[in-house]
């Protein structure tokens, strides 16, 4: 008899123990998938695509890619992380797909200093095109170094 109870309250243990781990995974989705924004806009999530990148000195980080169903938006921040002054004359964005071919570029008309270590946020927008499948993003920088 007590081997049989036994039995009865470690199925019972069992049943209880696999219903919480079942109320837990689908709490984790349920929680998961509200989380995410719906901003009506498509995102470019591909890692190649928003990682961070260093040219001539200049760190872009925080890179977004957006769609809203006319143009493509992309935003990043540019850290100069020399000691001098960088007068940055204008650059271009060369946005590619996964075979590494040029969906388009951007020339991006700006005359700015950048200080070193101050972050200056920055925004392209294509008209027309939706590079949120876009891979790779390659910057071409124009820059002189300035005298402190």
């Amino acid at each position: 008899m007590e081997t049989k109870q036994r039995k009865i309250k470690l199925k019972s243990i069992i049943i209880l123990l696999s219903i919480v781990l079942i109320i837990g995974v689908v709490l984790v989705f349920i929680l998961k998938k509200n989380n995410t924004i719906d901003d009506g806009l498509k995102h470019n999530n591909n890692k190649s695509f928003v990682q961070k990148q260093k040219v001539k000195g200049i760190i872009f980080k925080n890179i977004k890619c957006t769609y809203d169903g006319k143009n493509s938006l992309i935003s990043y921040t540019m850290v100069n992380k020399t000691k001098n002054k960088i007068y940055l004359n204008n650059y271009d964005v060369i946005v590619k797909d996964k075979n590494k071919v040029k969906l388009v570029r951007i020339a991006a008309h700006v005359t700015q200093t950048l200080s070193p270590d101050e972050p200056v946020d920055m925004a392209n927008q294509v008209v027309g095109v939706d590079l949120t499948n876009a891979h790779y993003m390659e910057l071409k920088l124009n820059t002189k170094k300035k005298d402190k």
